[in-house]
C-alpha cells in the first residue's frame, strides 16, 4: 500500500503520519487491500483541513473534515472513511446473499434485503417415478418452467426445466 502525505502550510510531524497510517489500517480492514491512499493536510490560520482519497481494488473512496485541530480532523476524515467502507462491504455482502437465493416459478431474484425474504406460498405434490424422457415430455406438454420427479432409472430427485433456447435441462444432485 502506497501512503502520499502531502503537508500544506507546515511541516509533516512523525507523529502525524503515524497517526494517518494507524487511521488508514482501520480502513483497511473493510475494503481488502488498498492500492494508494492519498492524504491532504492543509493548515490554514483557524482551520485545519484533512483531505483522503483512497483506492482500492473496485472501490475509490474519499472525505473531508476541517477542525481547529489536525488530529481532529484526521479523525473526523477517517472516520467518515471508515463508514463509507462498511457501507460498501455490506452492500456486497448483501448483494451476494442475493444473487445465491433461487428464482421461483417464472420469477427473476432480485437482490433484496435478507430480512425482507419471505414465502408466501408453500405447494405440495407428489413425486412420481418416472424416466428423464417421460419427465420432459410432460414438461414440454405443461405450461410449468421446470418439474421435480423421481429419476426411475438412479433412484434419485431429480428437475427438469426449460431452457431459454427452448430445450429441456436436467438438474441432478451429487450426493
Amino acid at each position: 500500500m502506497k501512503i502520499h502525505i502531502t503537508s500544506r502550510h507546515e511541516k509533516l510531524t512523525e507523529g502525524l503520519k503515524n497517526h494517518v497510517e494507524e487511521k488508514i489500517e482501520r480502513v483497511e480492514r473493510y475494503v481488502g487491500k488498498i492500492k494508494e491512499a492519498h492524504v491532504i493536510l492543509n493548515f490554514e490560520k483557524k482551520v485545519h483541513l484533512c483531505e483522503v482519497v483512497l483506492t482500492a481494488k473496485d472501490l475509490k473512496l474519499s472525505a473531508k473534515a476541517s477542525s481547529r485541530d489536525m488530529y481532529q480532523s484526521i479523525d473526523a476524515a477517517l472516520g467518515r472513511l471508515e463508514t463509507q467502507a462498511q457501507k460498501q462491504k455490506e452492500k456486497r455482502s448483501s448483494h451476494h446473499r442475493a444473487e445465491s437465493g433461487r428464482a421461483t416459478r417464472g420469477m427473476v431474484a432480485e437482490p433484496v434485503e435478507a430480512e425482507d425474504v419471505k414465502v408466501v406460498k408453500t405447494k405440495k405434490f407428489a413425486v412420481k417415478p418416472m424416466t428423464v424422457d417421460e419427465a420432459a415430455m410432460q414438461l414440454t406438454a405443461s405450461k410449468d418452467e421446470f418439474l421435480v420427479f423421481y429419476n426411475a432409472e438412479n433412484e434419485r430427485t431429480s428437475v427438469v426445466y426449460k431452457r431459454s433456447d427452448s430445450h429441456v435441462g436436467l438438474i441432478e444432485p451429487e450426493y
